[in-house]
């Protein structure tokens, strides 16, 4: 039978839950304590640095997923029986809504969360990485394999309550990615998708853009920091012309070249979903400043753009870019540093900006 406060008035509550000790077991308090000064106790003798708005402003859900997340990193399956990592993960479900896994030594099977956790969580992160390695570093020990794709992938078929995935920085090429795609194409719950910080290529992002289609409910797509060139950024081009999902994309720090800038600005000018747009630091050329003027022009969906560090643009390139800025109305957010352009246009451009917030301060907007 569980233990129970029973009619006990809530002063007197108060007090006897201030004086339990910090090491009860989780099966023990975790119904029976909803009280934040006890969890906040709780969190503060295991943690330092804690970021209670991370965990949805609730001690006690940052305690769960905190826990959780250190049981799932230090598991071993030599030492430990998963039974009571499962019992762990189906106990804990009901609070836990965002998983971080900063590390996964073990590669274990990522479905075994899903099945004991049911509904949730909503939110996952998952870095194949590994800490303290000191002198037996080993770069095999890092990083998703082909497996750990293809295990996620059969997960990702069927799941319908994550919204968030981040398999950023784990090494992923465009085998793993493919497989991971053929999992993501039944999917219809993650509308954010993070695959930053890895070494996907054209053919991924061939995969990825199949993901895009009519059906497609991913509104955060990013790719930044990879190795796609222009042959990839066509491959986007082709379903941003009709995709109407996508509000956010990242692919700075890409290879995408002239062309491949150029594909993409076109293909956006017909777009009326997309908002935020980052093709800083890919090499884009005159030919894509001029495509991407065009865009702003014609485009009034897009609020946020970043262009930066392309010095390819030139002087000139830049100076029709600014006019273009100026006339377009909907832009909060336009970034052209690094890009070859003078001070003035430079100026300009945070002016016009500027001007047009303060407007939209004094409309209410």
């Amino acid at each position: 039978q569980q233990p129970s406060f029973g009619q006990l008035p809530d002063k007197l509550r108060s007090k006897i839950i201030s004086m339990l000790p910090l090491d009860l077991p989780l099966e023990l308090v975790g119904d029976l304590i909803s009280d934040e000064d006890y969890w906040k106790r709780r969190c503060n003798a295991r943690w330092k640095n804690l970021e209670v708005s991370a965990h949805g402003m609730a001690f006690k859900q940052l305690y769960f997923e905190r826990n959780l997340q250190d049981s799932i990193e230090l598991y071993d399956p030599t030492l430990s029986a998963e039974s009571d990592l499962r019992r762990l993960m189906t106990y804990s479900r009901r609070f836990v809504q965002t998983l971080i896994l900063n590390q996964l030594p073990s590669h274990m099977d990522l479905s075994i969360i899903f099945e004991c956790m049911v509904n949730s969580p909503s939110s996952l992160t998952v870095h194949y990485n590994l800490h303290n390695v000191g002198m037996e570093y080993d770069r095999s020990l890092f990083g998703m394999k082909l497996a750990d794709c293809r295990n996620l992938a059969k997960v990702l078929e069927t799941n319908e309550t994550l919204t968030y995935l981040d398999l950023s920085n784990n090494m992923l090429d465009d085998d793993k990615v493919r497989m991971l795609a053929s999992g993501l194409v039944e999917n219809l719950s993650i509308t954010h998708l993070n695959l930053a910080h890895n070494k996907v290529a054209d053919r991924g992002v061939r995969a990825l853009a199949k993901l895009l289609d009519t059906r497609s409910v991913i509104a955060i797509l990013e790719l930044q920091d990879n190795l796609i060139h222009t042959e990839g950024a066509r491959s986007l081009a082709r379903v941003l012309k009709t995709n109407q999902a996508l509000i956010s994309l990242n692919i700075r720090l890409n290879r995408l070249g002239d062309d491949g800038c150029k594909s993409i600005c076109e293909a956006l000018r017909t777009n009326t979903s997309l908002e935020k747009l980052s093709l800083a630091a890919n090499s884009a050329g005159k030919a894509a400043a001029t495509a991407l003027g065009g865009l702003v022009r014609l485009n009034n969906t897009i609020t946020e753009l970043d262009v930066s560090c392309n010095p390819g643009f030139g002087s000139d390139s830049c100076e029709q870019l600014r006019r273009a800025v100026e006339q377009n109305a909907s832009l909060v957010h336009a970034d052209i540093r690094q890009c070859g352009a003078e001070l003035d246009d430079e100026f300009a451009v945070a002016e016009a900006i500027r001007q047009r917030l303060e407007k939209r301060v004094r409309e209410g907007r």
